[in-house]
């Protein structure tokens, strides 16, 4: 089976597409690259090898592509020792690349200055990162930590620590509802390492819990992050929880938009441009045509994308370990062709994902897709615009193309229309077609 073009380039960037090639050369190339990261301007500049690569259409490339290679290449290709190390290294050295875009230096400073000693490192299998609890700007000396061996830290793996030593306090409600926090906490995380967090990734997780929570419940759920994650901090299972002031104000609410009906049709124009096997352009698109919650959307599978009576839908589930905000949240949104939608191109793409359409973390793809919309539309962050605001338009359109309640909250999950008509611009078992004819009613014409 011949290498896909992708895999090719990242090969070719990162020198493992040559099998003699020393550890050393390996090594010097991963730190022009690193070191090409630090240098990059914004998120959409990267340094010449990546940037003018013609198997990503000559664009800048999202760091993430180049992650998710490196972990199929580390999945299905042969390897040497030393490649294997690279392989290692270079991914750390993407993830690092996809925190610089937010503003957070240090993961990849600490690997710069690590890799200024890795060709000492006598035994190569050993290869070591340098990390400093400390910093690595103030001058003190580091230690070093073994990648094939670092264990990774997740949420779910600190609460399982906190609550088998706190068991005999936890009981009853209070074990429950901490219990329903962390589950909640640890499915918007996932495999986020907690040693290696930053305030950033709180601040998503912040943002993630308000689509479609009260207040009270969002607050309810951060105390508890707070509760776990100093403990973790005080016993030296992290060295730094980022969980100060997290709590949402009164009116925070209130400050959430929806895009104008110009914004829209300019995001949509944006990915339509797109290559087809580009998961941005149906990560996009889909939020703009469903108006789902982004968690939703980064759950699907390529079986939840099928046709139903002539009509092909958006099968939102529990299905496969899938987690929704509550049972109204079950339900399948017919996908129209609004905005120019290619629905063949969609069906392609999902069938060829064979698994997951999204295949990154839930954080990096929050973070991507929002970061995509700020740029398109040249938003700020802050505003009360982002991903969610879709649903807000969405929801406004259908409120104006005059649809029902009953089909309003089939099509957003919503368990009343009060919920989706007043909150949102504002039955369950509507029928396919009678969602369909809505969306078309609000969407079609635009």
């Amino acid at each position: 089976m011949t290498t896909a073009n992708h895999l090719l380039t990242t090969l070719r960037t990162f020198h493992l597409d040559n099998p003699d090639a020393t550890w050393n050369q390996l090594i010097e190339r991963l730190k022009e690259i690193a070191e090409g990261i630090l240098s990059a301007g914004s998120v959409w500049d990267r340094f010449d090898p990546i940037s003018a690569s013609p198997a990503y259409g000559g664009m800048g490339v999202v760091y993430s592509d180049f992650r998710r290679d490196l972990e199929e290449i580390a999945h299905t290709m042969p390897l040497t020792v030393d490649q294997a190390k690279a392989v290692m290294l270079g991914t750390k050295i993407m993830v690092a690349a996809e925190r610089r875009t937010e503003g957070d230096l240090e993961g990849i400073v600490e690997i710069i200055e690590g890799m200024k000693h890795a060709t000492d490192v006598p035994d190569p299998v050993s290869l070591s990162v340098y990390t400093n609890p400390q910093g690595p700007l103030n001058g003190s000396q580091g230690t070093c930590t073994t990648l094939a061996t670092r264990q990774l830290t997740t949420f779910q793996h600190l609460a399982d620590l906190y609550m088998e030593e706190r068991k005999d306090d936890l009981e009853g409600s209070t074990l429950k509802n901490l219990t329903a926090s962390v589950r909640t906490i640890s499915g918007l995380l996932g495999d986020l390492d907690m040693t290696t967090h930053t305030r950033a990734d709180m601040l998503a997780l912040r943002e993630s819990l308000k689509e479609g929570r009260q207040v009270s419940t969002v607050n309810k759920i951060l105390s508890h992050l707070a509760t776990i994650a100093k403990w973790a901090e005080a016993n030296a299972h992290i060295n730094k929880a980022f969980v100060d002031k997290l709590q949402i104000r009164k009116g925070a609410e209130s400050q959430r938009k929806e895009f104008s009906p110009d914004q829209v049709a300019k995001l949509m124009e944006h990915a339509n441009k797109l290559p087809a096997t580009d998961w941005k352009r149906w990560g996009l698109s889909l939020g703009v045509i469903t108006g789902a919650r982004i968690g939703e959307i980064y759950q699907i599978t390529s079986k939840d994308i099928a046709e139903i009576n002539g009509h092909l839908v958006m099968d939102i589930n529990i299905n496969d370990g899938k987690t929704i905000k509550n049972k109204f949240s079950i339900r399948k949104v017919p996908l129209v062709a609004a905005y120019g939608l290619d629905l063949e191109a969609l069906q392609a793409f999902a069938e060829s994902a064979n698994g997951k359409l999204f295949k990154m973390s839930q954080s990096g793809f929050e973070q991507m897709l929002n970061l995509l919309i700020r740029d398109v539309l040249g938003t700020e962050t802050k505003t009360g615009l982002s991903f969610h605001s879709l649903r807000h338009h969405l929801s406004g359109s259908l409120k104006a193309a005059g649809v029902s309640v009953e089909v309003a909250d089939a099509i957003t999950g919503h368990s009343s229309g009060s919920i989706t008509y007043d909150r949102y611009g504002a039955g369950r078992g509507v029928e396919i077609g009678l969602m369909a004819e809505a969306l078309g009613a609000a969407l079609l014409t635009k």
